[in-house]
């Protein structure tokens, strides 16, 4: 299990985004705390003309689901709103949980090497690691693929 408890990783910003405001917006709750250097991490900017990606980097963000909670409460009665989460690893069993209060806002939840079995109609395990190095970072090129090919087999909103 990889230690996500490295002072590198608690320092920078909680929240990193690019993308056009008003696309379809893919948040990704990262535990592992990638994007320290204010950016979302190159192997996502490609999809950045297209989708908003809303980075949340868990240990710089100790709030983070006050912080996700608010994020979606704010959107809960705007229809136009296409949300999409990816986690990951030790905080999947705590993703569901949060997206479950807000049913009719996020299309879906996409996890990486969670901990806890899936058993959310809206969630999907899009990779999962057998190597003793789980869970695979979300800023991984397998990850990146992996998610737009679960986007791909989303009808457009």
């Amino acid at each position: 299990m990889r230690d996500f408890d490295e002072p590198s990783r608690m320092a920078g910003p909680g929240v990193v985004s690019d993308g056009p405001a008003g696309a379809a917006t893919v948040l990704v709750i990262d535990p592992a705390g990638e994007a320290v250097h204010n950016e979302i991490p190159a192997t996502w900017r490609p999809l950045t003309s297209d989708v908003r990606i809303v980075w949340l980097r868990v240990p710089a963000a100790p709030g983070w689901k006050s912080t996700v909670d608010e994020l979606l409460s704010r959107h809960r009665d705007d229809t136009r709103t296409v949300l999409d989460v990816v986690a990951s690893g030790p905080i999947a069993a705590d993703v569901i949980e949060l997206v479950a209060a807000h049913p009719n806002l996020v299309r879906s939840v996409l996890l990486v090497d969670p901990e806890v079995p899936v058993e959310a109609t809206f969630a999907q395990v899009i990779h999962h690691t057998n190597d003793v190095e789980a869970p695979l970072p979300l800023g991984h090129p397998d990850v990146v693929q992996a998610v737009v090919a679960a986007l791909g087999s989303h009808p457009t909103t």
